[in-house]
C-alpha cells in the first residue's frame, strides 16, 4: 500500500480532511487545519511554490490587505484561505 506523500509531509495523525489553500496563487494541500507560518512556507515549498523559509508570510484578507503572520504565530486554515509570501527586501 502506498501512503499519500502530503499526507506523510504534514500529518499529525489527526485524521482530518485534506484542505487546500493557496500559496502565492498556488494550490497547496494540508492534512491539518491547525499550523503555524513557518510550516506554511515549509509545505507549500515541499509543493512546488518558489519561495524560502526566509521569505515573509502574509494572509491575504477579503479587502486584499495583507496582514504578515510570523513563523511561530499558530494558524487556523480554511478551504480556498490565500496568502503572500515575498522575499524581506520586496517592497511591493
Amino acid at each position: 500500500m502506498q501512503f499519500d506523500e502530503v499526507k506523510d509531509n504534514n500529518s499529525n495523525g489527526n485524521g482530518g480532511k485534506p484542505i487546500t489553500i493557496n500559496v502565492n496563487n498556488h494550490p497547496v494541500i494540508f492534512q491539518d487545519h491547525k499550523t503555524n507560518g513557518l510550516e506554511i512556507k515549509r509545505i507549500a515549498m515541499q509543493q512546488g511554490v518558489a519561495i524560502q523559509e526566509d521569505f515573509i508570510l502574509f494572509r491575504v484578507k477579503g479587502n486584499g490587505k495583507l496582514v504578515p503572520i510570523s513563523d511561530s504565530e499558530s494558524v487556523t486554515l480554511k478551504k480556498n484561505d490565500e496568502f503572500r509570501v515575498t522575499a524581506p527586501d520586496d517592497n511591493s
